[in-house]
């Protein structure tokens, strides 16, 4: 009877290769995480002399209102609104606490990043400490990989990347209670995984693959399938889709725009090309550059790419039995998959940050097979490998210790990329833009010009060119770039102000007005929009009453500006209300606003 009962036993859900926690217990694993700890923050000490760039550090911090207010109605709009065409309240949550304790202190920004990045890469240590049966030395060497390649400079030096520290931050932290979950089925794991999931979604879209990440490790772990794979990841599937959903939703204009741009042929060879690219790239980590833009038509190199990736991906699922190769290629693809521009999105087709957490699955399948091999069939050459291995990690991080510097401002940062890509337009109108903040319009022209002889349509550099033109009173060249640019980009509003200022400034008042009447309606909750609109009535047609009812508008939408109630004083005084104009003007003087002198005389304003 016991024999039967042996051979009828149900089969245990993990039977082969269940989850275990190192025997050597927290101070044993601790002595080798510190070291590691410390070589990494040594390894991105230069971060903390970096600054702020305008590659997105503007949208994100420096320009950012919602980093300003932590009230409720301050949280409330960081829930709410989408930043840089993405939705990751988390990350700017976070971006507004660091604003609040340092302001625009560029260095608190770096530490934060660079403790975030300490947190990841000890979190990279526990889960493949549990993925792999409590393996120190693959443990501490896939952290270490993690923690200092140079590839991961990106995503800890650029402040705007903070979305990337902070995901993987929760992404890896549900892996690892999820191998808890696996050894002992509680159901609080289970609820603390799609709880991780959920912080891992809010800080970056990127996390809606975390489901098929899950299911790799019951793979992984040779778990008996069942539908319960599935059922218990449905809330995490659930909330993915919302997120997807949500950013395809806000990147809508972006995606349809795109469309057109790339074949189905070509938007395959950008996948193939990028799993090759990003592999190679993980034992010659050179050159690198922030920016590496679309191809203007496919080289040999991206169908050749193509095919080996097409083969390599049927080798594995056809031949390879191994599940480390299975499990981190497996790893390494599903994270990927949504960079791989099948659907084109952004001005890349690689990047470096990409790479940030698809690559723990091939470091811990290269670390467990050269473990395996220097324990068994390679015993007599451990020493040369691992002196070997050693000298390629330090060639690592002083590779990351030089690379960090180029993001040291927006012109180091720019100077590198046109170094790589000196036909790169956003490269010339980035660096452009420098000048622009300096008020130097030749030499912001000239850098625009340049990205506009390398793409006549470039709509940044068209905006940007028009606006510098308008600064140096060459009304009909900011006329034509104004034109061209709303050609490019007939959805954005912008195009519209920038055309009513052009034609404000030049004297085309009934031209200007239409823009406005246009404008306003299309963007009615903008100030400046209704501002600039009463500004046009007063001064150039003197229709005093229409201008009063668009400068009262503005002060409702924006009760902080003091010019809006000095304009709205001026209506007052020319309509011959003179106490009116004494009662705004002194709103508009408690607000800072610098009254003329002759002008306060006049309505009687101390």
């Amino acid at each position: 009877m016991a024999e039967q009962r042996k051979k009828t036993k149900k089969k245990s859900s993990v039977p082969k290769k269940t989850p275990v926690v190192t025997q050597t217990g927290t101070t044993g694993n601790l002595k080798f995480l510190l070291p590691i700890l410390a070589i990494t923050f040594i390894a991105f000490i230069p971060a903390l002399s970096n600054g702020f760039t305008n590659w997105d550090d503007i949208m994100y911090v420096t320009g950012n209102s919602l980093l300003k207010e932590l009230n409720f109605e301050g949280i409330k709009n960081i829930f709410t609104t989408p930043v840089v065409s993405n939705y990751h309240p988390l990350t700017i949550l976070s971006l507004a606490i660091n604003y609040q304790l340092a302001e625009l202190t560029p260095w608190s920004y770096h530490l934060t990043s660079i403790f975030l990045h300490l947190a990841n890469t000890a979190l990279v240590f526990w889960f493949i400490l549990y993925l792999s049966s409590g393996n120190k030395w693959v443990s501490g060497c896939v952290a270490l990989l993690f923690g200092i390649h140079p590839m991961h400079v990106e995503s800890v030096a650029w402040i705007s990347e903070r979305k990337d520290l902070l995901y993987t931050l929760f992404y890896l932290s549900a892996m690892i209670v999820y191998i808890q979950y696996l050894r002992n089925k509680k159901t609080t794991y289970i609820l603390m995984v799609t709880g991780l999931g959920a912080l891992s979604l809010l800080s970056k879209p990127a996390a809606i693959v975390l489901p098929l990440s899950l299911l790799l490790i019951d793979f992984y772990f040779r778990r008996q399938w069942s539908w319960k794979w599935v059922i218990e990841k449905i809330p995490l599937f659930i909330m993915s889709g919302i997120i997807a959903y949500a950013t395809f939703a806000v990147q809508l204009d972006r995606a349809i725009a795109s469309v057109g741009l790339y074949s189905i042929l070509e938007r395959f060879c950008f996948a193939g090309f990028g799993l090759i690219w990003y592999l190679l790239k993980i034992l010659v980590p050179y050159p690198l550059s922030a920016l590496h833009p679309f191809p203007e038509s496919l080289s040999i190199w991206y169908y050749l790419a193509t095919v080996a990736a097409i083969g390599g991906v049927a080798f594995l699922l056809f031949k390879v039995k191994n599940r480390n190769y299975l499990f981190g290629f497996g790893f390494y693809i599903v994270n990927l998959l949504l960079v791989l521009q099948l659907v084109s999105i952004g001005n890349a087709v690689v990047a470096e940050r990409y790479t940030y957490v698809p690559y723990i699955g091939i470091f811990f399948l290269v670390c467990m097979e050269i473990y395996k091999l220097i324990e068994t069939k390679w015993a007599g050459y451990r020493r040369i490998i691992l002196g070997i291995g050693g000298v390629w990690i330090v060639l690592m991080m002083v590779m990351t210790w030089m690379r960090i510097p180029v993001w040291k401002s927006s012109e180091t940062l720019w100077e590198n990329i046109l170094q790589h890509y000196p036909d790169s337009p956003r490269a010339w109108t980035n660096k452009g833009l420098i000048y622009y903040d300096q008020k130097d319009w030749n030499q912001v022209i000239e850098h625009l010009s340049n990205a506009l002889k390398y793409d006549p349509l470039y709509a940044d550099a068209l905006e940007w060119r028009a606006r510098s033109y308008l600064e140096t009173k060459e009304y009909d060249k900011a006329l034509s770039d104004a034109l061209a640019f709303q050609k490019a980009r007939p959805t954005k509003t912008v195009a519209l102000f920038l055309l009513a200022r052009i034609y404000d400034a030049s004297g085309n008042n009934e031209e200007a007005l239409n823009m406005y009447n246009k404008l306003i309606p299309l963007e009615p909750n903008m100030p400046e929009y209704v501002n600039n609109r009463g500004t046009l009535y007063f001064n150039k047609l003197q229709n005093y009453e229409a201008a009063k009812k668009d400068f009262e508008q503005s002060i409702q939408l924006n009760p902080s500006i003091g010019l809006y109630y000095l304009n709205l004083s001026r209506c007052y005084y020319m309509l011959g209300d003179a106490g009116k104009a004494k009662e705004y003007a002194q709103q508009a003087k408690q607000l800072g606003s610098v009254i003329d002198p002759s002008y306060a005389q006049l309505i009687g304003l101390e």
